[in-house]
């Protein structure tokens, strides 16, 4: 049986440990506001004074930017790949195959501790000033939020399977760092998490919509802004959750490799 409480103090500990490292929540903070001026500005000189562009509005393109650059920080507060790399270069991944817990959920669980974390000290209060102060286009209608909100989490244990699985692939290759860069590149662009997907080339939006990455950043923003409305919120919904069963049968049989063949370093 699945046990809570367990998995529970796994986000729990997490949590407190970004409470004490608070430096590490700050840069992040810092990070993210440098993102978000420079692609501010960079759409700003885009549209260059006019008041829309490909049928958007320069006030929903800067709404987009601004609930992306949001997102970013949520997906970015709680990330596996790099202390799955360091486990098994160490060798300290044999510690954890011998506990009594199941790995790609323990540390879905300190993701959703360092989140919230983050998110109720460093990521909320910026943004509830920059939507009070900025003018942004935001979704009067209650259900929009709902549905915004369960997009933007779909959206996040999406990126998970898929980072998580990426990170199991050092368990074969032990040293990924030209792939990671690749895979980065390739998840920011067809994710639409700075460029949408309505400006993309046609071959390249088709493309794009073949894959699991829009739904970590293009379905939230887009239905947040409303270009995705009506009964095409439940239809890009579906494929999120589509997607994110795929991932995880993804992940799932890549740990059950992986964890038949552990290679380290130093261990």
């Amino acid at each position: 049986m699945f046990n809570y409480r367990l998995y529970w103090t796994f986000a729990k500990k997490s949590f407190l440990r970004s409470a004490v490292y608070r430096f590490d929540v700050w840069s992040r903070l810092g990070s993210n506001v440098i993102f978000l001026l420079m692609w501010g500005s960079i759409w700003t000189a885009l549209y260059a004074g006019r008041e829309e562009a490909g049928g958007v509005s320069f006030q929903a393109m800067l709404t987009y930017i601004v609930v992306s650059q949001f997102l970013s920080g949520v997906n970015g507060a709680g990330t596996p790949l790099w202390e799955i790399q360091e486990k098994v270069r160490t060798g300290d991944i044999s510690l954890e195959l011998m506990r009594p817990f199941d790995v790609p959920l323990r540390y879905l669980f300190a993701d959703f501790g360092s989140v919230f974390f983050y998110m109720i000290t460093a990521l909320l209060p910026l943004y509830i000033i920059l939507f009070f102060f900025m003018d942004l286009s935001l979704p009067n209608d209650p259900l929009i939020w709902l549905a915004f909100s369960f997009a933007a989490f779909i959206g996040f244990l999406i990126r998970y399977c898929i980072e998580m699985a990426f990170g199991l692939l050092t368990f074969f290759l032990v040293e990924t760092g030209g792939v990671e860069d690749i895979f980065y590149f390739a998840m920011s662009l067809l994710s639409g998490s700075v460029i949408p997907l309505w400006f993309f080339p046609g071959w390249l939006a088709s493309f794009a919509s073949y894959l699991p990455f829009q739904g970590i950043y293009y379905i939230p923003n887009a239905i947040f802004i409303g270009e995705i409305a009506g009964y095409q919120i439940l239809t890009s919904i579906g494929v999120q959750l589509f997607w994110v069963v795929v991932t995880y049968i993804f992940l799932r049989l890549v740990w059950n490799k992986a964890s038949q063949k552990v290679v380290v370093q130093g261990g």
